[in-house]
């Protein structure tokens, strides 16, 4: 029973909340469907303002611009003269030059009867009296003193004109009057370049100027309730219907032209000097269609939202089972827990005392690595001696013979030859003053503090270590320190150290052979610099490339060497956050390429 009751409690709550989704979507579409359609009326209505202002001022400057012609033309003289003769020769010429200067249609002059004199459209010959019937309403006002103006309708074939005239006086008397014809097709031309309808209607609702050439001279007729008007007396055939009506604060009107419906924005400009006013009919149906797309989407919104709470609310209910069933499973994981908590609690106990021997096994490997280092340093020495004691003897030889040869230019009274030998005596004193203090850094025990070292020093005091054996050796080295003095981060004497084993196996590689050759080069290249020693013996296979830098691994004889000098170099030079690696050199031996970052990109690095 309590089943049922909560089944039926859920699915009344269900259609509840179905009901108020779907009136939600409703309400949200037609709220939509009213703000999108304000929203692009009043778009289409900018537009269609921006373009009607426009349009109408072309239609007055093309008026303004032939307003004051006639009274102009009325004070000339030769006007005066030939209205007051009638001469219809001269007023031809006359009108013919005024029209063509003027781009008027037709320019006319007539006499106080309103007869024609003379006209700019009449032939050279022949007589031709026109121009009362044509002109009388402007040529009346004209005559009483006004500017007479005149619309002369078109039709759906030819554009309509405006006529503007003014009354001519000689000697204080009217004597006729100056009429100018301006033909609308300009205007109309220039109108159809918008692509909404333009039309100018007269104060009796007729279709003066427009860019739809069929709506040219035809009423436009109110109809409220947009029912067709029976024809009436005096109304031009197939008038045009058409229906206002506001919609979002907008005049929409609905106008039948006989041939097709349009349902347009339209906005109205006055022009009060005619008495005319100027419509555009702006096309409402991207506003229509925009509308009903904003709305269809707001709904689909609302679906989507109606349809994501709905997942979110059977997302709720299945969460609440499963939290449930969570709990219970949640109990009996706790109690499982319980149960092996001792276990690792033991577990971690074990595994701190392994990583406390680890740290103490790596402890004691980077002690036997620099007992390791500085053993290699001493063999290196010793292997030495022999050359540095006879180093050493030749320079306290020197000192020896300068010294009792001073001794003896003393005694004669010669002291400036004794002191040239006494100088020679300090140089020989400096030079084994300077051997000696690179032996004693060298054999001191490396630091680890990365500090800046040039380069160029530690290649000089690797040679001078090496001078000796270099002597003793018949080998040609070549060094190429470059133009630049490259500073890097790291250890003096463990740098010495590198370069001093490298350039010794080139030594060790190249001994005993003919035009044995060892190079030694220093670049910069992309923020690292670049130390290579190559020689010219028989080089490193490509085999065995993978295990120069292994530990205790050599290609020399039993008891010339341990291995180690390149493992450990390969680990200074690592240490350094350098490289070093070995390839061919192009005179066929091997190419040794230590490579570290400069100074300042360490340092970046660093921090």
């Amino acid at each position: 029973m309590y089943r049922l009751t909560r089944k039926r409690r859920e699915t009344f709550s269900t259609a509840l909340a179905l009901i108020a989704a779907a009136c939600l979507t409703v309400f949200v579409a037609a709220v939509t469907a009213r703000f999108s359609e304000r929203l692009f009326l009043d778009e289409i209505r900018t537009r269609a303002d921006a373009s009607l202002a426009v349009q109408a001022a072309t239609l007055e400057r093309q008026l303004d611009k032939f307003r004051l012609l006639p009274p102009f033309l009325a004070q000339r003289p030769d006007v005066r003269d030939l209205i007051s003769e009638g001469s219809r020769t001269d007023g031809e010429r006359v009108a013919s030059v005024v029209a063509a200067m003027s781009g008027a249609q037709e320019v006319v002059f007539l006499d106080m009867s309103g007869r024609t004199i003379a006209s700019s459209t009449w032939p050279s010959q022949g007589p031709h009296s026109a121009g009362l019937n044509m002109f009388d309403t402007a040529f009346q006002e004209a005559m009483e003193g006004r500017l007479g103006r005149q619309l002369l309708p078109g039709d759906a074939l030819r554009a309509g004109s405006y006529v503007f005239a003014s009354a001519v006086r000689s000697g204080g008397q009217m004597v006729g009057a100056v009429a100018v014809r301006v033909d609308l097709a300009s205007v109309e031309q220039a109108w159809a370049l918008s692509k909404d309808p333009l039309l100018a209607l007269d104060d009796s609702g007729i279709v003066v100027v427009t860019n739809r050439p069929s709506w040219r001279g035809r009423m436009v007729v109110e109809a409220p309730g947009g029912v067709q008007n029976p024809a009436v007396a005096g109304m031009p055939p197939s008038p045009m219907h058409l229906h206002a009506r506001l919609r979002s604060g907008f005049e929409i009107v609905r106008l039948d032209d006989g041939a097709a419906r349009l349902e347009a924005l339209r906005l109205t400009k006055p022009l009060t000097v005619l008495g005319w006013q100027v419509s555009t009919l702006a096309n409402t149906q991207i506003a229509t269609s925009q509308t009903s797309k904003a709305w269809i989407i707001a709904a689909l919104v609302c679906l989507l939202l109606t349809g994501a709470g709905w997942a979110a609310l059977e997302k709720r209910k299945a969460t609440v089972r499963k939290m449930r069933d969570d709990r219970a499973a949640a109990l009996r994981l706790e109690r499982r827990v319980r149960e092996r908590t001792q276990d690792l609690s033991q577990a971690n106990k074990l595994l701190a005392r392994e990583v406390e021997e680890r740290e103490a096994a790596e402890a004691e490997l980077r002690l036997a690595q620099a007992e390791l280092v500085q053993a290699a340093k001493l063999a290196t020495l010793g292997r030495m001696s022999a050359a540095l004691s006879h180093e050493f003897n030749q320079p306290l030889a020197a000192i020896r013979s300068n010294a009792e040869n001073a001794q003896l230019l003393l005694e004669r009274k010669m002291e400036d030859k004794a002191a040239g030998n006494l100088e020679k005596i300090i140089a020989m004193v400096e030079r084994m003053a300077e051997i000696s203090r690179t032996l004693k850094g060298f054999t001191r025990r490396a630091g680890t503090e990365l500090k800046p070292v040039r380069l160029v020093t530690v290649i000089d005091e690797a040679l001078m270590l090496l001078s000796p054996r270099i002597k003793r050796s018949d080998v040609e080295i070549v060094v190429d320190k470059g133009d630049t003095d490259p500073v890097v981060l790291g250890g003096r004497v463990r740098l010495e150290q590198v370069v001093l084993n490298l350039i010794s196996n080139a030594l060790d590689a190249v001994g005993g052979e003919a035009g044995a050759k060892v190079g030694i080069s220093l670049k910069v290249e992309a923020g690292f610099a670049l130390i290579e020693v190559a020689d010219n013996g028989p080089g490193v296979s490509e085999e065995l490339r993978s295990q120069v830098f292994d530990p205790f691994f050599t290609t020399k004889d039993v008891g010339e060497g341990l291995g180690l000098g390149l493992s450990i170099a390969y680990k200074i030079v690592h240490d350094f956050s350098g490289s070093l690696n070995v390839t061919a050199s192009q005179d066929g031996g091997a190419l040794f390429t230590v490579r570290l970052p400069l100074e300042r990109e360490s340092r970046a690095a660093a921090e």
